[in-house]
């Protein structure tokens, strides 16, 4: 039986060897690719292997990722004025920008124009800081000799409500948080005062005036998950918290002068109590804070900033690089911080921070992220763009790479 089998396995190999199918070009290809592979199976140079998408391949060959576009760099746009720009927000319908001698700015889809010329109480006094609520609609801006108001996006109105509470001195920095008509707004001046403000059936009433620290400038004022933050010039910084969850729901302060005009007398109110929370053996002088959902950042002089760990409640110092750090953003895990001398910092996704090579050397003194995917799907689409500014007016753009997460750039 195993004699026969054999018999024919020979008979049938023999008239496969008589019968010879030729050989196609196909294979031929693939006998010559497999000549060529290494010996561990590997694929061999300018080869995809199988189930490789050749567009990926591309990518890796240069070291970018997949699925990546060619991050933009810093560009200068027209500005419309010379004059030293201090603040920039996102607002509902783009970027907004602040500065010396009353001067608004708005980037609209024709390029930067000049909103107001002369300030909120039609005066010349620099503005400093500029804020924006939640959604985009409302703008809030603060300067010299009490200068204070916003302006509502939708409709352009304007309202001054400079010197509250016969506050004269300078306002340095300001926040806001919430909807427009229900924000909260914090402004903070150079004898390191902190005026606290709610908005309520549309109109602002004016708190408690308070110090948490020892009197230095307030040079920062940021909104985060947890509350207010402020930093000052003596390397000070402070936490304003939060209301209880189960008040979020009610009116933050009543008004117990049932009437009696906003900016004539404090409420017999006061919000949370401010505390210090750092820094211990802080190096240098602050000048900005900004807070995210994970992390507070202070930038400051010397090239030097700041991380805190809410939930450790602990500091890091981190050297960004040369010249005074003026303003810092952050979001997940990008970082980005302006610094005089036309400085411009970005950390990449371990603890370095690049410098970018800009096309200025003037000083950058304010900074704004783009708007988030996700606010653009909630309909709080602005200008896809990250903004800085600074001295003489100097205006620096960079085009967010498609499917950006980054959050508002500035509150």
């Amino acid at each position: 039986m195993i004699d026969r089998l054999e018999a024919s396995l020979r008979d049938a190999r023999g008239w496969l060897e008589r019968v010879e199918l030729p050989a196609t070009d196909e294979d031929d290809e693939s006998h010559d690719r497999a000549a060529d592979r290494p010996a561990d199976g590997s694929a061999s140079d300018g080869e995809t292997r199988s189930g490789d998408d050749p567009a990926t391949a591309a990518a890796s060959s240069d070291g970018a990722r997949p699925g990546d576009e060619a991050a933009p760099g810093w560009e200068l746009a027209e500005s419309p004025a010379a004059r030293t720009l201090h603040g920039v927000v996102h607002g509902q319908d783009g970027p907004y920008a602040c500065g010396e001698g009353g001067l608004l700015l708005h980037r609209g889809d024709d390029g930067w124009r000049v909103l107001l010329e002369r300030g909120p109480n039609v005066s010349e006094n620099t503005l400093r800081a500029i804020g924006a609520t939640d959604d985009g609609c409302r703008l809030w801006f603060a300067g010299d000799s009490g200068a204070l108001g916003y302006y509502d996006v939708a409709d352009g109105h304007l309202s001054d409500y400079t010197a509250p509470m016969e506050k004269t001195s300078t306002w340095e920095a300001t926040a806001v948080t919430g909807k427009t008509g229900e924000e909260r707004v914090r402004v903070a001046n150079g004898s390191g005062e902190v005026l606290d403000c709610v908005v309520e059936d549309g109109c602002p009433t004016w708190g408690a005036v308070v110090e948490p620290g020892g009197g230095s400038t307030l040079a920062g004022l940021t909104a985060g998950p947890d509350g207010f933050y402020a930093v000052d010039t003596s390397g000070g910084a402070y936490l304003e918290p939060r209301p209880d969850d189960s008040n979020e729901n009610e009116s933050p302060r009543s008004d117990p002068r049932n009437g009696t005009p906003a900016d004539t007398e404090p409420t017999d109110t006061s919000p949370e109590e401010w505390q210090r929370i750092g820094v211990r053996n802080a190096q240098v002088n602050f000048q900005d804070v900004w807070a995210d959902e994970a992390s507070v950042f202070i930038a400051g002089a010397d090239g030097i900033a700041y991380r805190y760990d809410p939930h450790c409640e602990n500091w890091t110092p981190m050297f960004v690089g040369q010249g005074d750090l003026q303003s810092i953003r952050s979001t997940g895990s990008e970082a980005i911080a302006v610094a005089s001398g036309g400085r411009l910092y970005e950390r990449d996704e371990s603890v370095r921070w690049l410098a970018h090579d800009v096309p200025t050397e003037q000083s950058l003194l304010g900074l704004a992220l783009a708007r988030s995917s996700d606010d653009v799907d909630a309909g709080l689409a602005t200008a896809p763009v990250d903004v800085a500014v600074g001295a003489g007016g100097v205006i620096l753009e960079r085009e967010r790479r498609s499917g950006s997460s980054e959050r508002n750039g500035s509150r």
